[in-house]
């Protein structure tokens, strides 16, 4: 116990650390230089690596947070750095630059999480790559289907290549992500007409090779899951266009259909026997997702039914069909087929919601209280399951309407699930439903954005903090992680509230992370533990990561310098500017720019443009031509004594130039928005350009 407590302690320690760090530089305070900031930032990333490479030998478990902070530091530097140099916000070449020496690292130091950070920054450098952040890019319909399919491929070569059996997991949840993109841009492309056929013909050969040939049940899981909602996708957009009666009962036949098809699945294969704990766990996923398909379907088709059939009917009627229909069958029931209960009981709750605001506050009360007695009598999981949910949802339903002080109803809901988990830990079989829906009522009813900043908002958060503690530091294995996402989401939130601004917080952060370093420091030397099995690499793996982190420093370096000498010795001009106000994760608030050269009708395709501008005689510089497109001069634009040429990307007629950003102090950005019309540029004599400030004139 005390040694799982002292990996929590540090494990916490770190994350309060590291949130610490990034809330304190995307705070942009002005009152700190750009000397300042690059030094912190760097000395804190030699901090992290100084640390690992003296911890890793006889403290594994510390020297490894040690070795991912630097890793993370790294990062947090690369974007410190767009945000002293205006470059653009949450840029693909940020998480891309990120991604190449933790990809590089995750494989030298066999660390897992490593792996998964990497991963993650790939998908965040395609994703911020297709839709930027800071500007908008009209895709074609045939560049947008290569470059989704492109990065669907990326993720299917990893999961072949990976060591990791995680990382291949979520690759491949990755891949299909990327091709329902694929589906969902394309209703807008008018690819819908042909590519859901391409991917049903996918999912079907992906589904019998995992089934039949690999025999792998966690990816038959993962494929049955996308394939489920690619179903639903698709019966929605069915849906959109044709809301008639044939459709829907074809809805209710594809329920019965996916429906039939798990069962026979369950028992034609050996895949999910129960014999097992894994199998069970296995058997148990599986019946979720064919019940999430199956009931979907089924609650939109039997919805839309009653909606064109009985549009002068009570909603009591549909209300009561939900309960003796489906609930009341399915709980009595208990020798059916677990998939075919789940579904039903899951179609009876759903339809029975859609009604919840119409029916009595009564009516959803003594409802409520015969859930309750159902959930304590019953013996079956997965019924427990979706009877909490239910229940959570319904009791919400019927408080809110009662009590004005939404805070309260959350309260009242995160109190309810308590009392569940707590009487299921006592009968020695704790459900983690609850939990999670207790931590979620508590967490939402914690936001500032939502509620007043008053004596209760205090008072929950404390409670918040206090429970996350309890189950991080006395709970069990499945409790710690429910807990450990729930504190990082909280940490989230705390970001994005406005009663504290970041540079409070970040103190608060890094006080917090000091202070439970120090504790579990001293809870560990108390309890006499002898950290052994440290890491010891080779010669030349530890060539290699060292070669790794200089190139990561040296990178900054010349970055910095690079920018320097651009501040210091490019052109000046002046544009007129469209001011945004949105925030970024990493580099905090940030105002968005449009400039009347964004936008030139005559480009089309793709590639590297450069642009003349030529100063007015209000000194404002405009667009005097395109010099070159993609290395070749342009006929029609002669550069004349005075014009500065400015290099960008183009995609069509929109062109980026890379000073679409312009970041400012926590809560400043409104006021930015309002004043500044006009944007100040350096650009060197090769066309690259840095914005320097913008103004009102």
């Amino acid at each position: 116990m005390a040694a799982r407590i002292v990996k929590t302690g540090y494990a916490l320690a770190f994350l309060c650390i590291i949130a610490g760090i990034v809330y304190f530089f995307a705070a942009n305070w002005p009152e700190m230089g750009r000397e300042a900031k690059v030094g912190i930032s760097i000395g804190v990333m030699a901090a992290f690596y100084i640390a690992s490479a003296a911890l890793l030998g006889r403290h594994r478990f510390l020297g490894r947070w040690m070795l991912i902070g630097g890793v993370l530091a790294f990062g947090i530097a690369l974007a410190l750095l767009g945000q002293i140099y205006n470059s653009h916000a949450d840029s693909y070449w940020l998480f891309l630059a990120w991604l190449v020496p933790t990809a590089v690292l995750a494989p030298l130091t066999k660390e897992r999480l490593l792996s998964v950070i990497a991963l993650g920054l790939l998908q965040l450098a395609c994703w911020f790559y297709y839709f930027p952040s800071a500007y908008r890019i009209e895709w074609t319909e045939w560049s947008s289907f290569g470059l989704l399919l492109l990065f669907a491929a990326i993720n299917g070569v990893l999961i072949g290549v990976s060591r990791t059996p995680l990382v291949a997991h979520l690759a491949y949840i990755a891949m299909h992500g990327w091709l329902l993109a694929v589906g969902v841009t394309g209703f807008s492309y008018g690819r819908d007409a042909w590519w859901p056929y391409v991917y049903a013909v996918l999912l079907a050969g992906l589904l019998y090779y995992f089934l039949v040939i690999a025999k792998q049940r966690s990816y038959v899981l993962l494929t049955s899951l996308f394939a489920g909602l690619f179903l639903l996708i698709q019966y929605i957009r069915l849906l959109a266009d044709h809301f008639e009666t044939w459709l829907l009962l074809i809805g209710l036949m594809a329920a019965a259909a996916v429906l039939y098809g798990g069962i026979v699945l369950l028992r034609r294969t050996g895949l999910f026997s129960a014999e097992t704990k894994a199998g069970r766990r296995f058997l148990a996923a599986f019946q979720a997702i064919v019940t999430l398909a199956a009931s979907a379907l089924a609650t939109a088709s039997l919805l839309g039914l009653y909606l064109l059939w009985a549009e002068s009917w009570s909603p009591y009627v549909l209300f009561f069909i939900s309960i003796f229909g489906f609930v009341v069958p399915a709980s009595l029931g208990w020798r059916w087929n677990a998939a075919v209960r789940y579904t039903l009981l899951a179609v009876g709750y759903g339809l029975g919601l859609t009604m919840a605001w119409e029916v009595s506050r009564a009516a959803l009360f003594i409802y409520a209280i015969g859930l309750a007695i159902g959930l304590v009598r019953s013996s079956d999981s997965g019924v427990r399951r979706l009877t909490t949910v239910a229940l959570t949802l319904y009791l919400g339903i019927g408080l809110d309407s009662v009590v004005d002080d939404g805070r309260m109803v959350l309260l009242a809901l995160a109190f309810v699930n308590g009392g569940l988990y707590a009487y299921g830990r006592w009968s020695g079989a704790p459900p983690l439903t609850p939990l999670v829906l207790a931590f979620g009522a508590l967490g939402i009813a914690t936001s500032v954005d939502v509620f007043a900043a008053d004596g209760l908002y205090v008072a929950l958060n404390i409670a918040m903090l206090a429970a996350l503690a309890f189950f991080l530091f006395r709970g069990r294995r499945l409790e710690r992680k429910v807990a450990s996402v729930y504190f990082v989401l909280y940490l989230v939130l705390k970001y994005y509230e406005l009663a504290w601004n970041l540079l409070h917080k970040s103190v608060s952060l890094l006080a917090a992370g000091v202070v439970l370093f120090v504790w579990t420091v001293w809870l560990e030397k108390r309890n006499g533990f002898t950290w052994t099995g440290g890491v010891h690499w080779s010669r030349r793996v530890l060539l290699f990561v060292l070669a790794v982190v200089v190139a990561q420093f040296s990178f900054l370096g010349y970055t910095v310098w690079q920018k320097e000498r651009l501040l210091q010795y490019g052109d000046v001009v002046k544009l007129e500017i469209e001011p945004l106000d949105p925030r970024s994760l990493l580099q905090g608030d940030y105002i968005g720019l449009r400039y009347d050269i964004s936008t030139i009708p005559s480009l089309d395709g793709n590639g590297r443009v450069q642009v003349g501008l030529r100063k007015g005689e209000d000194g404002v510089h405009r667009l005097a031509g395109v010099y070159a497109v993609n290395g070749e001069k342009r006929a029609g634009y002669a550069p004349q004594p005075g014009d500065v040429i400015i290099t960008g990307t183009f995609h069509g007629p929109q062109v980026v130039y890379g000073i679409e950003s312009y970041f400012v102090p926590e809560k400043t950005g409104e006021k930015w928005r309002e004043s500044a019309r006009f944007a100040y540029v350096r650009v060197s004599k090769n066309g690259d350009a840095l914005l320097e400030a913008i103004s009102a004139k």
